[in-house]
């Protein structure tokens, strides 16, 4: 295993921010372990974690991260590096998501998990599935106990939308920009949470802007992350890579303060009939 100077922190990069980070509490996911390799998670699916069309893919992604979390983060400080979404249907009438995951492997510098969503109140309707790749940094110390990110926020037009609440800005000339870090986001390194909503944010909008339409049906989201988030500001934008027929690809990246790409995500849709 690789270390670093939060060796000895319980909590790793985000030692003294757990509480604070809006990543889980914005989507409000409930996990719950059942033994090492296995744990299930439950998502109330209110109305800023979707569109009018479809699920959201960063409401999928952290939902599975959580529930991967409460098996693995115990065990290791790990660094994010792919995460991937499939979406069988659009799920807009899915009142709970249950996101069923497992470990596959624990490989000694890499962790793999997967898990596949159901709608909770319909058991066997398997909505979508996931899976996300770790890289293992260091041993967690003993202390750990998982961080229960609380309900979420509720359904009410008081609710900031998914890019406000990650302090994600946009930008002139399309795209987003998150400032700097924060306790909301990352003191240190840049939490997962805000990759994910900053990327597919800026999907959704370059989509839109070239289809004229925001009635978008998420098909798959697949996330990379080759490097750490230290230094603001970061930048997201994003390129429609092709469009036959009804489907449409796109290309999201994020880079930081220096230029360096942080993140990418490539992206299907399709237009809703």
């Amino acid at each position: 295993m690789n270390t670093d100077r939060t060796a000895d922190l319980v909590y790793g990069a985000w030692d003294g921010s757990m509480t604070a980070l809006v990543s889980y509490r914005y989507v409000g996911c409930r996990s719950v372990m059942h033994d090492r390799h296995r744990a299930e998670g439950w998502t109330t699916m209110r109305s800023h974690l979707r569109t009018e069309s479809s699920a959201l893919g960063a409401t999928l992604a952290i939902s599975m991260l959580d529930t991967a979390g409460i098996n693995i983060d115990r065990i290791y400080h790990l660094g994010l590096t792919q995460v991937d979404i499939q979406l069988y249907e659009s799920a807009v009438d899915v009142g709970r998501l249950h996101t069923i995951g497992s470990v596959l492997r624990e490989g000694r510098t890499q962790v793999f998990t997967e898990c596949r969503f159901e709608d909770a109140d319909q058991p066997g309707r398997v909505i979508g599935s996931g899976s996300a790749n770790w890289a293992v940094i260091n041993a967690t110390p003993e202390g750990f106990v998982y961080t229960d990110p609380g309900p979420g926020y509720e359904e009410g037009p008081e609710v900031p939308a998914m890019a406000a609440a990650y302090e994600l800005e946009p930008l002139p000339a399309g795209g987003f920009v998150l400032p700097r870090l924060s306790a909301r986001v990352g003191l240190e390194t840049l939490h997962h949470g805000p990759m994910l909503v900053g990327l597919e944010q800026s999907a959704l909008q370059i989509v839109s802007a070239i289809t004229g339409t925001d009635r978008l049906l998420l098909q798959s989201m697949s996330v990379r992350i080759p490097r750490a988030g230290r230094r603001g500001p970061f930048t997201f934008g994003a390129e429609v890579l092709a469009s036959v027929g009804s489907v449409i690809g796109c290309r999201a990246k994020m880079t930081d303060g220096d230029d360096n790409v942080v993140a990418v995500s490539l992206s299907t849709y399709r237009l809703a009939s």
